[in-house]
């Protein structure tokens, strides 16, 4: 990394052999940081960030395709894992199932993204493979927040959220076709044009607030092509950027600017600068990146090495 960077390893933790895991990150509304991992094929486990000690362990779901992190108000926050059979909720704390609606069960759920409503309630936001649609829950209950947002025509395989400088509470889905829709979280109502994105078979969608004000949204098909879009008037922000296929997407908003994770499935993890394009200090080992923002500038990150997760803070990322 360039001469002034600083990058400490907080922790390293592994599974056991032949469980390979797959980190996630987020931020509980307490400021805590929760770490999660993934298993291939079962397991949810949740682990002390500053030891890499396991603190709870939920054999019980099965294809878990994605996790997130909700934080309802007086209550516990919340993991949200998409599975093949809709989404379950478990609770961040102790990694129990939560009781609550059945949640989208009769459909697969690619993606899912949590947020806040303007009234203070958190919400479950999951990409639907059956029929095409978008859903929203209420975090702490699981109540569906209206009938299921219709408008794609292909399966739907990413969905972020953010909130916007004027407030709105904004989900982008995105399709395999690289079609991403805009939706006000809270009214369901159609947020701008549809983006048509030039990727093919997409994957991967995530937002992050820019240092000029702007939200950044990034879209990594499977082809290796990474697009970046306005969320707010659905311009394109900048050229295509090619990082090469089968490749990881994270990002992050750090001191200087936002901040995009990019690693291919063997590694290693570059770091690239969200608006120029440019490539940005020596790689770090590992692959699947997941990234934090932290209140100071730095960054939290999660990289995976087989059966092995290894965590870093970036005191100052690379510029």
């Amino acid at each position: 990394m360039p001469q002034g960077t600083r990058t400490a390893r907080v922790t390293t933790f592994a599974s056991e052999p032949g469980h390979i895991l797959w980190p996630k990150l987020a931020r509980a509304r307490s400021g805590h940081v929760v770490l999660l991992s993934s298993c291939e094929g079962q397991e949810i486990r949740r682990w002390d960030i500053a030891t890499g000690r396991m603190l709870w362990r939920s054999d019980d779901v099965w294809f878990p395709n994605a996790l997130a992190v909700a934080s309802p108000p007086g209550r516990n926050p919340v993991v949200a894992v998409a599975t093949e059979d809709g989404v379950l909720r478990l609770d961040a704390l102790t990694g129990a199932e939560l009781d609550g609606y059945a949640m989208a069960a009769n459909d697969t759920i690619w993606d899912v993204a949590t947020g806040l409503l303007p009234d203070g309630r958190a919400f479950i936001a999951g990409a639907g493979h059956c029929g095409f649609s978008v859903y929203r829950w209420d975090a702490a209950t699981g109540e569906p927040l209206g009938p299921p947002l219709a408008g794609h025509t292909i399966c739907v395989k990413a969905i972020t959220a953010i909130t916007l400088p004027d407030g709105t509470p904004l989900i982008a889905s995105e399709d395999e076709a690289g079609r991403i829709l805009r939706w006000n979280a809270a009214s369901g109502q159609p947020y701008g044009n549809p983006i048509h994105g030039p990727g093919q078979y997409n994957m991967q969608l995530v937002s992050l607030a820019l240092s000029d004000g702007r939200v950044m949204l990034a879209s990594l098909d499977m082809h290796g092509t990474l697009s970046r879009w306005d969320a707010v008037t659905g311009e394109p922000i900048g050229p295509l950027l090619r990082p090469g296929p089968e490749t990881f997407l994270a990002c992050a908003t750090a001191a200087g600017g936002g901040v995009l994770f990019i690693a291919p499935y063997d590694g290693p993890v570059r770091v690239w600068d969200a608006v120029s394009g440019k490539i940005l200090g020596a790689p770090l080992p590992g692959t699947g990146p997941a990234a934090l923002s932290c209140f100071d500038g730095s960054v939290w990150l999660a990289t995976q090495a087989g059966e092995a997760v290894a965590v870093r803070r970036l005191a100052d990322p690379p510029r």
